[in-house]
């Protein structure tokens, strides 16, 4: 009680050196430094995607493994697609990215690997004019390397860069479509698969993506003795996207 009367006399004592109407001035010590680091664009999206792959059960992906394998830590929890609670996260995923309904014709839940990326860098405050909004990867790859190297994001070809967390490395897709694109120079409207790098150790890098195996996976990803990436069969990689800031 003691403690309460004299907070009260304090805080009254201190209202009575302003004047009637008057807001109280709080003057700011230029000392005082922040007690933590406000994280960048950068660490938000490492740590938005890697919330998503945990909330889906941190499921990997295997490419190693003909036709690939998907494997869980836990059978308790197997996030996909088609099961309420991250049919949610796919939906608000999408709806960040178009309003272009989810379904498709036939009733089929339309790819969403692209809407992944775009709810990622617009949830850690990554401008429309850096990465535009869309369902189509080849939209903000196309903008991308239309911008040369003048925003946050710059596109290479594998041969050229060495990825690192932060960055997108991008592959199409489809038998037909993959024929057409055997390198950088070949890149053109189309299917394309993105993933986002979590981390970098020699020889390989780990990847998160949307719409692997119907989930947001892990994937391991295998590097040339340069940190540059190698292509492979189901993933015949051709750019990277570098995140500079």
């Amino acid at each position: 009680m003691p403690y309460l009367f004299l907070s009260i006399i304090l805080l009254l004592s201190g209202c009575a050196t302003h004047k009637q109407g008057q807001s109280p001035v709080i003057m700011a010590d230029a000392n005082v430094t922040p007690s933590f680091v406000i994280p960048g664009i950068r660490e938000r999206m490492l740590y938005l995607v890697r919330q998503e792959w945990e909330l889906f059960g941190r499921p990997e992906v295997n490419y190693d493994t003909d036709p690939p394998t998907l494997t869980y830590p836990s059978a308790a929890n197997r996030g996909r697609e088609s099961l309420p609670p991250f049919f949610s996260r796919v939906f608000m995923y999408w709806y960040r990215a178009t309003d272009l309904p989810i379904i498709g014709h036939e009733g089929e839940l339309r790819p969403w690997s692209g809407a992944f990326i775009v709810w990622l860098a617009r949830s850690a405050g990554v401008p429309e004019s850096d990465l535009p909004s869309t369902v189509l990867h080849w939209d903000y790859i196309e903008h991308v390397m239309a911008s040369g190297t003048k925003g946050r994001f710059v596109s290479h070809a594998i041969d050229t860069y060495a990825p690192k967390p932060g960055d997108i490395i991008c592959a199409p897709r489809g038998e037909d479509f993959i024929q057409s694109i055997q390198s950088y120079k070949d890149l053109k409207r189309g299917a394309y698969h993105c993933d986002f790098v979590v981390a970098q150790r020699p020889g390989e890098l780990d990847v998160i993506g949307g719409n692997v195996q119907d989930a947001v996976s892990l994937a391991h990803i295998k590097l040339d003795g340069a940190g540059k990436l190698l292509s492979t069969k189901v993933r015949p990689w051709v750019l990277v996207i570098e995140q500079r800031n």
